[in-house]
């Protein structure tokens, strides 16, 4: 049987991140992903001036192509509208090519990565038995969940299937004005609003609640004059029920980090990476250094249920009125502490 001191399940951000830091460590480490790289993977690709700069210190001297952008607009009800300029720019990545770069440079410091699907775990006072799909088994000391919002590590330990709340997605022509589009209603379900974030080939176009469906995405498309290309889908989990286990990790969207508001999950991929891989070289429970995150999810909660609020929504159609007001909001929000 194969040994290794960690199995991480999911060669996404989360996966690729926390496996090249624990080999810049010395972690002997197999990266386990049942797709080829490089893969296609729904999602707007922003990196908010928080998450790249984190990448910036996990990583130093990384190199990837983005597309900058400054330029926001917010509309509310389809009749507020605020354009403004932020005061550090966003950088919008491909994630076909952003993820299979995160997978290289783990490959580089010497990771063994393995084409395969999970299937189960069984503990042993020593340590687990990972088993995969194809009967292939690993021993190991830790095994990492980095494999998204339809987790099976996370389905696994948590005994069940909840996936979180559905985002619709497709690919559109490059709209000259290259600018990040938000917009909300008070019509939305919880958690609902539509995104336009133009990478440096095409604009990705989607729209996401706690109900979305294709129809109701068709709806929003015709609405604002957008024609209907090929409709994707993937979800976002926004919990952190599961069982805390310190030798099963559950990381980035796997383990429920994703920002409760915007449901961005890059920069907590790379957060929960960074925490894992530190519990694993330390020795310490996972529980104790990723407490923050933890309680960062909890005070999101909160929050979402607030900003989400039609009476709050009513309130930022108001705020598109004074541009100032929507871009010093903005740039607080955006702006690493």
């Amino acid at each position: 049987m194969k040994k290794v001191d960690v199995v991480i399940i999911g060669a996404g951000p989360a996966g690729s991140v926390c496996g090249y830091l624990l080999k810049k460590a010395g972690v002997s480490c197999l990266l386990v992903d049942h797709a080829t790289f490089p893969r296609d993977k729904l999602c707007g690709g922003g990196l908010t001036p928080k998450c790249w700069k984190l990448l910036d210190e996990l990583i130093p001297g990384i190199k990837y192509e983005y597309n900058s952008i400054t330029k926001l607009r917010l509309t509310v009800d389809e009749k507020h509208v605020c354009d403004f300029t932020t005061e550090t720019e966003l950088r919008l990545v491909k994630r076909k090519e952003f993820d299979n770069q995160l997978l290289e440079l783990y490959k580089s410091e010497g990771g063994e990565f393995l084409q395969g699907s999970f299937q189960r775990y069984d503990e042993q006072a020593d340590g687990l038995v990972v088993t995969l799909k194809s009967g292939e088994q690993i021993e190991c000391r830790y095994l990492v969940g980095a494999d998204g919002s339809t987790s099976t590590v996370r389905h696994f330990l948590a005994g069940n299937h909840d996936n979180g709340f559905l985002i619709l997605e497709q690919y559109e022509p490059k709209d000259p004005a290259n600018r990040i589009e938000i917009g909300m209603s008070k019509d939305y379900d919880m958690r609902g609003y539509f995104y336009r974030f133009p990478n440096s080939e095409f604009d990705a176009v989607g729209y996401g609640d706690e109900s979305a469906t294709p129809q109701k995405f068709r709806d929003i498309l015709k609405q604002k004059n957008i024609p209907e290309t090929k409709l994707r889908g993937c979800h976002i989990y926004l919990k952190n029920d599961y069982p805390i286990n310190d030798r099963i990790i559950l990381i980035g969207d796997a383990g429920g980090f994703a920002n409760r508001v915007t449901s961005e999950g890059i920069k907590a991929a790379f957060e929960t990476a960074r925490n894992a891989a530190e519990a694993i070289k330390t020795g310490r429970p996972f529980r104790e250094v990723n407490a923050r995150m933890f309680a960062k999810m909890q005070k999101e909660e909160r929050f979402a249920h607030f900003f989400f609020k039609p009476s709050t929504v009513r309130f930022l159609g108001w705020l598109c009125h004074v541009p100032g007001a929507v871009k010093w909001c903005f740039d607080r929000a955006l702006r690493p502490k």
